[in-house]
């Protein structure tokens, strides 16, 4: 088979790409470009260079052997640069958006007639780095977008709204928002991890796993069943908060997802263009682990592990799979035999008891990291990353409590 057309398609997602960086960027002026709107999140324009450095990194430096620019590794390697001073080092937009369309250009022309030295690497093998570059950016653009969803949810409080509303409004009136669930018998098994080279390494090796009979909700957790975790005071009910779900209630006073506030009769969120009405029915997005623990015991149920989400989702039987990334029960852990490729820094440092697994993907994610194996992972406190939750429960039960 003549690899060379799919690697003519890979290399047009690369061109692809770039250009949404570039204009996600592009749009905006040189204050917001170099500003920092979350603690965890670096500005705007950071992303768009540090995704061009690592392009450079890997193609020039770590493959074709070219010597390290060390001024721009000081600013973009992240161990290198704390997160408030990345802004303020950042040449001008203009100048930056220059500077990054000529590297691009010159990597794409690299990529399309490389020389014998980049094509024999191993990296190429099977076009992994090319993959690899494609879903680093694609993880960079899906950050860039918590980075403008932060920029109008400040513009909004400033306005008195976005702030986790405390009105508990009210659901709708006369609808069943019972869970369906599906049922997993005892001993089934399924291969958990990645079958291919777009896998990461915390995805591998691919393993079969026994698992315990178990049932899942098909659908994830909506808007309209949120609120009524909201209206029948689950932001403050400690019975339904673990001690560490307590502690962080205590200190943020959140009273709903983050950016939802109570305008004009109605719900709103907040999202990187600005905000809209609530959709009752789309899954809910922007809770932290915390609230998505709190949530399942007021429902009765209880979170996922990873294994029986990946195993309910292969079976093809789970709905809005793609809407909100959705926590799991357990912590990120290393898969039996793991070895970190094709640097460490990526997943090892997680493996630390303190991070936990989300799957699925959101709205934001691009289609290359929304593979079933894909693990995305985040200490429990983060609730900026576009995340919601699916509910488990018992084997011999197939719908939540009724409280919903």
């Amino acid at each position: 088979m003549n690899p060379a057309p799919h690697r003519d398609r890979l290399i047009e997602r690369l061109r692809e790409i770039h250009g949404t960086l570039v204009a996600m960027t592009h749009e905006i002026c040189d204050d917001d470009y170099r500003r920092q709107y979350h603690d965890d999140l670096s500005p705007l324009g950071w992303h768009l260079g540090h995704t061009v450095f690592v392009e450079n990194l890997w193609l020039r430096e770590r493959v074709l052997g070219s010597e390290p620019d060390e001024e721009l590794s000081r600013l973009y390697i992240p161990e290198n640069c704390p997160r408030p001073e990345r802004g303020p080092r950042l040449p001008p937009k203009d100048e930056m958006i220059t500077r990054v369309r000529r590297c691009q250009q010159d990597n794409i022309q690299l990529l399309q007639n490389p020389p014998a030295l980049l094509v024999r690497h191993q990296l190429m093998h099977n076009d992994y780095l090319l993959k690899f570059l494609i879903q680093h950016h694609a993880q960079h653009l899906e950050t860039m977008r918590m980075v403008k969803t932060q920029r109008c949810l400040q513009r909004e409080r400033r306005c008195g709204n976005g702030g986790g509303g405390r009105r508990p409004g009210q659901p709708r009136e006369n609808e069943n928002l019972a869970h369906t669930a599906i049922h997993f018998n005892a001993g089934t098994q399924t291969m958990i991890g990645g079958d291919n080279n777009w896998s990461y390494d915390n995805e591998l090796p691919q393993q079969k796993v026994p698992l315990k009979p178990f049932a899942i909700s098909t659908q994830p957790v909506s808007n309209a069943q949120d609120l009524n975790f909201i209206k029948n005071g689950g932001y403050q009910q400690p019975a339904y908060w673990n001690t560490a779900g307590r502690q962080w209630l205590a200190r943020h006073r959140a009273a709903a997802p983050l950016g939802w506030f109570y305008a004009n009769g109605g719900w709103r969120q907040v999202h990187g263009d600005g905000d809209d009405a609530l959709a009752p029915d789309a899954p809910v997005c922007g809770i932290n682990l915390h609230e998505a623990c709190a949530f399942a015991a007021y429902a009765g149920a209880r979170l996922p592990h990873e294994y029986e989400w990946e195993t309910a989702a292969r079976s093809g039987k789970l709905a809005q799979l793609h809407h909100a990334w959705e926590w799991c029960a357990n912590t990120f852990h290393p898969y039996p035999g793991f070895r970190d490729f094709p640097y460490p820094e990526y997943s090892t440092p997680a493996f630390n008891g303190k991070h936990y697994v989300l799957r699925g993907g959101s709205r934001f994610t691009e289609p290359e990291c929304r593979r079933l194996s894909f693990r995305n992972f985040y200490t429990a406190d983060k609730r900026h990353i576009f995340a919601g939750l699916r509910l488990a429960f018992p084997p011999n039960q197939t719908t939540a409590n009724n409280k919903l």
